[in-house]
Parts: structure tokens; sequence; C-alpha cells
């Protein structure tokens, strides 16, 4: 049987605060695709809680209006899913309530090969 899946998993990339804007995150996440790409990766996948209330999906029940409110999504508090925006990422869904009411974990992807 083809394997369509195959996952690894990194659980956290982050940059300390005071190194931040300096373009480190950026390289790292670089360096995350080349390696996928060289390995035949396809699609990264990830994942970006927001448990503490930094983006407007916190705001109210995700399960009305979902995707309305995915798609006017607002960056309240340097939530980092506008970073990897700014990296190509899109945002393709989310867990509501997946971290506790209105902490909802937000899914993003970007494909790195094309066919």
């Amino acid at each position: 049987m083809e394997k369509f899946v195959q996952e690894d998993r990194i659980a956290l990339v982050a940059v300390e605060p005071s190194y931040q804007s300096k373009g480190i995150g950026t390289k790292l996440v670089a360096i995350l695709e080349e390696e996928v790409y060289k390995q035949g990766g396809i699609i990264i996948y990830l994942g970006t809680d927001d448990e503490d209330g930094r983006t407007s999906l916190s705001e109210g029940d995700l399960f009305e209006d979902t995707y309305e409110k995915i798609k006017n999504i607002r960056n309240l508090d340097r939530h980092p899913y506008a970073f990897y925006e700014k990296q190509g990422y899109k945002i393709v869904g989310v867990f509501p309530d997946a971290n506790g009411f209105g902490k909802p974990d937000i899914w993003m992807a970007k494909r790195i090969k094309d066919k």
C-alpha cells in the first residue's frame, strides 16, 4: 500500500524575545523547509495555539460563523500566525476550544514542492 502521509514532528520553534525581528525565525523556518523538501516532503502543516487571547478567534464561539471568523482574523497581541503568514503559510483550519473555551488551535500549511 502506498504511503501518502509521512509525519515527523517538531514540538516548538521559538526565538527568545530579545532576539526577535532579526531574521532568526525566518532562517529557522527556511532551514526546516529545505530539509523537508530534501526528504521529499510536499506540505508542512503547523499548529499555533491561541491560549491567551492574542487573536480575534478567541473572541466568542468558533462554532458559529467559523469561516467568516477565520477570514477576518485579527492579530490582537503579536500572535505568531502573522509571522508564519509572512513566510507563505495559510490558515487552513481551526480546532475550536482545543485548549479550553475560547482557546483555539490555528492550523496553517504551506506547499513546499510543486507537482
